[in-house]
């Protein structure tokens, strides 16, 4: 006998593994505020709370703004980005991958630069879809679009980074929080800045040469469109 029902498509998958992982994440957060033995490892776990709650969010939004829009995320796009934050907050942040997995930081950050200029040009697309019109935009529009909104979220990022520093700092101020690494020494004979400085301006520069990468990529992609365009309607 023939079984029915639908098949769970992978995207959906990986929200439910991700989503049972983050709220074991939470429910050890909270443990650790609790029970924690001394002020760090209580300020490791409000922190570590706030990051497991903020992971949630973040997996479901894709779903909310499908169901609050009516629009249709591209399946791949969902699947991307539920790996990327789960790299970014989970294992990069929670797990301090960012610190103890060497380049993980910059990789991250590069990789950021690319999904969110790909999520600009998908934008575009699913407002074109949603209003039943196309945008009569240039490539380069279109492109300078998913750079600048990619360097947006980026610098974003950044700010929030420098918040939780700042007020981990004051609540106690012999704090772990290091986002931005403004307790770290710089060593380096390249950069004179402070490492804290350095940190942030080399992340904004990674982010920003992936979204480069992709806004080049896709100008040149909507250009070859454009033209078959015009050599059919020539041809018409």
């Amino acid at each position: 006998m023939k079984k029915s029902g639908k098949k769970i498509e992978p995207h959906r998958i990986l929200y439910i593994i991700f989503m049972s992982i983050a709220a074991l994440e939470l429910i050890g957060a909270v443990l650790s505020i609790v029970f924690a033995a001394d002020s760090n490892v209580r300020d490791a776990g409000y922190s570590n709370l706030f990051l497991a709650i903020l992971a949630m969010l973040l997996f479901s939004a894709p779903g909310i703004i499908e169901a609050r829009y009516k629009i249709d995320i591209p399946n791949y796009l969902e699947v991307v980005l539920l790996i990327f934050l789960f790299a970014a907050l989970v294992l990069g942040n929670i797990h301090n991958f960012l610190v103890t997995v060497q380049g993980y930081d910059k990789i991250l950050h590069t990789v950021s630069g690319f999904i969110i200029a790909i999520i600009g040009y998908e934008i575009i697309h699913m407002w074109s879809i949603n209003k039943k019109e196309i945008l009569s935009l240039s490539p380069g529009i279109l492109s300078l679009f998913a750079f600048t909104f990619s360097i947006t979220l980026l610098v974003l990022w950044e700010f929030y980074e420098f918040a939780v520093d700042t007020i981990a700092y004051n609540i106690n101020s012999e704090t772990v929080r290091n986002m931005q690494r403004y307790q770290w020494i710089n060593d380096s004979i390249v950069f004179p800045q402070s490492y804290g400085l350095m940190d942030t301006m080399l992340d904004l520069i990674v982010g920003a040469f992936g979204a480069a990468i992709v806004s080049l990529i896709g100008w040149r992609i909507l250009l070859k469109q454009n033209k078959k365009t015009i050599l059919k309607d020539v041809k018409q």
